[in-house]
């Protein structure tokens, strides 16, 4: 069963108090294998849900954002497809590759924000550096304190991350 191990926001900062004033949400869910589900916070759109790679993440949420909420690239496939492919099927290396350039390129012309709220065991906690290359507005949280019980130790334990 697959896990959500990290929330993204996608809308606009305040200019005068921080926070975001969300328009988009982005479910990042991982174990056998990762998927990317898009909600409209008003929910006036269907959700889509997308496979990403693994080794480019970050580039397929950016990717996926451009495509749905700005709608700002055209890709010549859809990133989804009801076979429940993967972009590593849908696009080749080089596909991908340009099109995420064009996302890099696109974003520089807008003014948004996109917080990214990372869960223990989220794999895009070892890719914090590349979400910094992009040029938006961004905030990551990341854990401070995990409290839970687990059933091999069947006790609760708890965990401090600096």
């Amino acid at each position: 069963m697959a896990t959500i191990t990290t929330t993204i926001f996608i809308g606009q900062s305040h200019p005068n108090h921080g926070g975001i004033s969300p328009t988009h949400i982005i479910l990042l869910t991982e174990n056998s294998r990762p998927s990317l589900t898009l909600r409209s916070m008003e929910g006036d759109q269907k959700p889509i849900t997308i496979i990403p790679t693994i080794e480019n993440m970050v580039d397929d949420i950016y990717l996926m954002i451009a495509v749905y909420v700005l709608k700002k690239i055209k890709t010549r496939k859809e990133l989804y497809n009801e076979k429940n492919e993967s972009l590593y099927e849908i696009f080749d290396e080089d596909s991908r590759k340009s099109m995420y350039r064009q996302v890099m390129t696109d974003l520089q012309k807008l003014n948004m924000k996109i917080v990214f709220n990372l869960l223990d065991g989220s794999n895009l906690i070892h890719q914090i550096e590349k979400i910094k290359q992009y040029p938006v507005d961004f905030e990551i949280t990341k854990p401070f304190i995990v409290r839970e019980y687990s059933p091999w130790q069947n006790k609760v334990i708890q965990r401090e991350f600096n």
